[in-house]
């Protein structure tokens, strides 16, 4: 079997390929950092500290949310990038069930995206503010950075996500799976 085989777009196949190895990377990340999590987790002595912590104001409710299910967080990630690598694997190999999931991830991940697009706030902390004075000019001055590289990189992520999950849904490559 050939890496970009003949008379299938080879655009897809590489980015298929491309996309196995990124997945395939992430997966082994996201397998050691659950294993870590989990033998930290295990410790009677950082669950003593964990009782004892308290979680920054104006956190922002993804980093909150991850805080208090950490280890669902882990499992998801695993979850998320081996889904990842056995779809770009299923695509490159032509599989309509690859097609039909790939085609939800993006659907998926481009609507997370919108929503970091109008709701930067969810990965961003807020600035600090009290009665319309600054109250750490700098710490607000980069947090407006960062929400504006958070809008730009969502917009940018997103779009590309729907435009492939478009080409995969409707285009001419879904003629190509079976």
């Amino acid at each position: 079997m050939k890496l970009l085989p003949e008379g299938k777009s080879r655009a897809l196949s590489g980015l298929a390929l491309a996309a196995a190895a990124a997945f395939g990377l992430g997966s082994i990340q996201a397998v050691r950092d659950l294993l870590t999590v989990l033998g930290v987790f295990s410790t009677s002595t950082f669950l003593l500290e964990l009782a004892h912590a308290r979680v920054p104001m104006n956190m922002p409710p993804l980093a909150r949310f991850i805080i208090y299910n950490m280890r669902l967080f882990f499992i998801f990630s695993v979850f998320f990038w081996l889904s990842g690598f056995t779809l770009a694997l299923g695509v490159w190999a032509r599989r309509e069930w690859a097609r039909r999931g790939a085609t939800g991830m993006l659907y998926l991940l481009s609507a997370a995206a919108l929503l970091l697009v109008f709701f930067p706030s969810l990965a961003v902390p807020r600035q600090l503010v009290r009665d319309g004075v600054s109250l750490a000019p700098e710490f607000n001055a980069a947090v407006k950075t960062a929400s504006f590289v958070t809008r730009v990189g969502a917009l940018l992520a997103g779009s590309l996500s729907m435009w492939w999950a478009l080409a995969l849904d409707r285009g001419a490559l879904k003629n190509e799976f079976h």
